[in-house]
């Protein structure tokens, strides 16, 4: 007979595993977004082609990540902090 004990043990056990793989595979995918951004922006030869660039990225790529934040806030925040 399954003890109460055991069973619940288990049962957290299989889903923090669950959850560790969730979070290595999102951590995976927000690795290789962010990569393709640098590689964006390593293409950009101005200030507006750089503005293109990550606004392009954030298209095609905001959705998947859940960002909360639009395109033209995230860029102000960065343009901002310079010098801060």
């Amino acid at each position: 007979m399954l003890e109460h004990d055991d069973v619940k043990r288990a049962v957290l056990a299989q889903v923090q595993a669950l959850f560790r793989e969730l979070e290595a595979d999102m951590a995976m995918s927000h690795q290789e977004k962010y990569a393709l951004l640098e590689d964006a922006l390593a293409n950009a030869a101005d200030v507006d082609e750089l503005r293109i660039a990550f606004e392009q990225w954030y298209g095609e790529h905001a959705p998947d990540l859940g960002l909360e934040h639009e395109a033209e806030d995230l860029w102000d925040q960065a343009v901002n902090a310079i010098g801060e």
